[in-house]
């Protein structure tokens, strides 16, 4: 969809609400009707009940500060955290539930006291006062330069959550009770700073209140898919679309989920693909801001492969293939592969290594793998560092710029020197034993090419791929979800746990789908999430600490270890 109709459709929407949303006097049936809403939602109490058991909301009274803390607390989705946390703060005056919130708030850095010792809880709360705790609680700040003390109605106002005669009413009559819930209403319709999602569904997203009560209570116009689009980025007029970006919220039969969605047209020639591996070498990790930044330029990246974090040498586990060269080879998984036109398979490819000299050919067959066995056969180039440590005993072949230049027997713990521009082979004692293993000739030429073991059945090929990555388990085949798992990958965090995830997958149109939830899902979500978002084939990438998402500027999913694989989409001018 394109960003002017995306916009619009979200203007419209807040000028709906706006347009009806115009303040009382702070108790008329208006503000009792929202103040019904927001108890509704669990974001308002009042100040007790009657004989029947509803609230008195005494939306009359003139509220004080320690009540437009404990309402903006609320708002942050945060009174879970506030009333569980220790109370620590240097305030004197506040005490009972009150002392929980304010100790969680200066902890958190959101208020301060009137002085160094006092906040002075029953003061009266102005309009202003109470604006900054609500724009605070939509990711909007004074200390960024958002808005000013003096500007604060009229950025407020900008945003839909009063109009200019609501604040001369205010100005003329001071704030009441009433006043802070329409406020509190209006604001819940209006756009988080960035304009990702509104106040109410990022409320949503922190379980603080249902769909359905949102819904009801008149907050969530038509269900929670209708999200504002964020950084919205519209390509150049005179081409096909790039990179379209969706934050997208799916009710599973596992509960709500709701993930960063980007959509790449890798058949548009200003679209490359790239597999990154930190310094182009096994084992070496960054911060995932630093890879973006030393990316050249990406436009979006997301974390890789899965890979061993707390091993010595944290490989990768799969394929992970760069400009057409393969990094490290591991079959067994589903793997993504990108062709420089564009185009995309998805499949689980058996990749082998020939080497041929003369008439002579051998299989390798994983490529810059640490283990080593009798039967295997392992291919080490440069991505794999300067030397290999031998684990086994066996043969060692190297090669450099297509000649054999050595082909000895080799002892566990050997260090072998890995040729800058060729590569070592070890080859153990089984499979150098076998009738129809040629000995490498000494000074002979050799070629090196990848092919596939067997064919792979979703038809993936290896013609003319440049770029591949890897992971488990399979979400979606053929436009069907996928229940089976691949060993290695039936562990509860792998599955049913929830956990922040990365997935991958392709569309029917042959466009690469990029799906990241921060907050956390399980693989069956995953599943129905990635069918949702039009996948006919996903899998599963890393996901925990090492879930990862940057898109045009901002980082949407920040992972809290460094990382070692990426993939990398640029928008060539």
């Amino acid at each position: 969809m394109k960003k002017t109709l995306r916009l619009c459709t979200a203007l419209v929407l807040c000028i709906l609400f706006c347009l009806t949303c115009a303040l009382g006097t702070g108790s008329d049936a208006d503000s009792t009707a929202h103040a019904d809403k927001l108890y509704a939602l669990h974001l308002f109490r009042g100040t007790g009940t009657n004989e029947d058991g509803s609230p008195i909301y005494s939306l009359d009274r003139t509220p004080t500060r320690l009540q437009g803390l404990i309402m903006m607390i609320r708002f942050l989705g945060e009174e879970e955290e506030a009333l569980s946390s220790p109370i620590d703060s240097p305030f004197t005056d506040v005490s009972g539930e009150g002392e929980a919130y304010v100790s969680y708030a200066y902890r958190r850095g959101v208020t301060k006291g009137t002085s160094s010792s006092t906040f002075t809880p029953g003061a009266t709360l102005s309009a202003n006062a109470y604006l900054a705790f609500l724009l605070r609680a939509m990711g909007y700040s004074e200390a960024d330069g958002d808005y000013t003390w003096g500007n604060i109605v009229s950025f407020a106002a900008s945003l839909g959550i009063l109009t200019d005669s609501d604040a001369a009413s205010m100005e003329a009559n001071g704030l009441n009770r009433g006043d802070m819930v329409d406020l509190s209403y209006h604001a819940l319709t209006c756009p988080m700073k960035g304009g990702e999602i509104t106040l109410a569904q990022f409320l949503l997203e922190k379980g603080v209140f249902t769909a359905e009560e949102g819904r009801n209570a008149g907050v969530l116009p038509g269900g929670v898919q209708a999200a504002l689009p964020a950084m919205p980025w519209e390509p150049p007029a005179d081409a096909e679309s790039t990179i379209d970006y969706e934050k997208k919220s799916v009710h599973t039969s596992e509960g709500l989920v709701t993930a960063h969605v980007l959509t790449v047209n890798t058949k548009n020639p200003k679209v490359r693909v790239k597999t990154a591996l930190v310094d182009n070498q096994l084992g070496h990790t960054a911060s995932f801001t630093k890879i973006v930044q030393n990316s050249g330029g990406a436009v979006a990246a997301v974390n890789g492969n899965f890979f061993n974090s707390y091993s010595k040498f944290q490989a990768p586990i799969g394929h992970v293939m760069s400009d057409g060269v393969f990094l490290y080879g591991n079959s067994g998984l589903s793997s993504i592969g990108f062709t420089n036109d564009g185009t995309i398979y998805v499949g689980r490819p058996a990749v082998f290594t020939r080497l041929t000299s003369g008439d002579n050919e051998w299989s390798v067959y994983e490529i810059n793998t640490p283990e080593q066995d009798d039967n295997a056969s392992v291919l080490y180039t440069p991505a794999y560092g300067e030397q290999v440590i031998m684990t086994n005993g066996g043969w060692a072949l190297t090669a450099d710029e297509g000649t054999i230049t050595e082909f000895y027997s080799v002892s566990a713990g050997a260090a072998i020197k890995i040729p800058p521009q060729g590569y070592v082979v070890y080859m153990g004692g089984g499979y150098s034993s076998a009738s129809y293993f040629h000995i490498p000739q000494k000074g002979s030429p050799i070629s090196m090419e990848y092919y596939l073991r067997v064919a792979d059945e979703e038809g993936f090929v290896l013609d003319d791929v440049r770029q591949m990555v890897s992971g488990a388990p399979r979400l979606v085949k053929d436009g069907e979800l996928v229940t089976t798992l691949e060993n290695g990958f039936t562990e509860s965090r792998f599955t049913t746990a929830s956990s922040s995830r990365t997935a991958i997958g392709v569309n029917s149109d042959g466009k690469l789908l990029l799906i990241s939830v921060p907050a956390g899902a399980t693989i069956q979500q995953m599943r129905e999430l990635a069918l949702a978002a039009g996948c006919v084939d996903a899998f599963n990438l890393d996901g925990g600490a090492s879930s990862a998402m940057y898109y045009k500027g901002s980082y949407l999913t920040v992972p809290s270890r460094e990382l070692t694989v990426t993939l990398q989409v640029f928008v060539d001018e």
